[in-house]
């Protein structure tokens, strides 16, 4: 009996004691080592320390940062709002402007219209009184006595010129000239001893100048008495007389207009009676 137990002992030794060995130092080879806990020491200590200064201080830096940016995003909100603002007031003041600058401009057109008119009148009465050089088109009348002539009634007389003048004048001309003398409605053509005047003593030929339409002149001066007159005086005594249209003519003002007398218009609106 013994032995058959010692033989069912050795089996049961040699299959599991080895085996449970075995499996406990795989075991422990597969399983890492943990290291071994040293002391932190005086060095530890102090760099831990350094660490959370440095982590407090980096924590306080970024809270006072965030503080600084509020503080200036807010400033720039409120430069923004300012800026808003004043170029709200700016566009206000420009439509105000723009709306003056409009009314001067209405003001300006107006006067200048005004100023139109006025210079409009000023230079009908400048040009209609011989005060102010004229230009424009119009006709070129060339008179003379007739050939060898001998006596007045064959020579160009001042009532011969009147004539021509007046004749002119109804035919439409706006300023005439004669010899460079320009006529004004204070302009006396007369004869002065043996020669004609007109401001001063003219010589023959006598060169008349007439500013108008020169479309319409020659034909309405000669359907006009004047013009008969010149007709039947060039017929019968000889008396030379041509008429040339000109696209261009200048007449020079009337010498310094000296008024010998005048009298002020009666029921002038807006006047009292003295």
């Amino acid at each position: 009996m013994p032995d058959q137990v010692t033989m069912a002992l050795l089996p049961y030794l040699t299959a599991h004691a080895l085996d449970e060995d075995y499996a406990l130092v795989a075991q422990r080879r597969a399983t890492p080592a943990a290291p071994p806990r040293r002391p932190i020491g005086v060095a530890g200590a102090v760099a831990l320390a350094v660490f959370a200064v440095l982590a407090v201080t980096a924590a306080v830096q970024t809270s006072r940062d965030s503080v600084a940016q509020e503080r200036e995003r807010r400033a720039l909100v409120d430069q923004v709002k300012a800026r808003k603002a004043a170029v709200e007031t700016d566009r206000r003041t420009a439509a105000k402007l723009q709306a003056e600058n409009n009314r001067l401009e209405a003001d300006l057109r107006d006067n200048n219209n005004v100023s139109s008119g006025v210079l409009g009148e000023l230079t009908l009465l400048g040009l209609r009184s011989g005060t102010t050089a004229v230009r424009g088109p119009g006709v070129e009348v060339v008179v003379d006595d007739a050939v060898d002539a001998k006596s007045d009634k064959n020579r160009v007389l001042d009532t011969d010129l009147q004539k021509l003048v007046n004749g002119l004048w109804r035919a439409g001309a706006e300023a005439i000239s004669i010899n460079g003398q320009r006529l004004t409605i204070l302009t006396a053509i007369r004869h002065a001893g043996s020669a004609i005047t007109v401001n001063h003593s003219l010589t023959r030929p006598y060169r008349i100048l007439a500013i108008g339409n020169r479309d319409t002149l020659p034909r309405r001066f000669a359907d006009s008495a004047s013009g008969q007159t010149w007709l039947d005086l060039q017929r019968a005594v000889g008396l030379r007389f041509t008429m040339k249209t000109q696209g261009s003519l200048r007449l020079p003002a009337a010498q310094t207009i000296t008024l010998r007398f005048a009298k002020p218009p009666e029921n002038v609106p807006g006047k009292g009676s003295s």
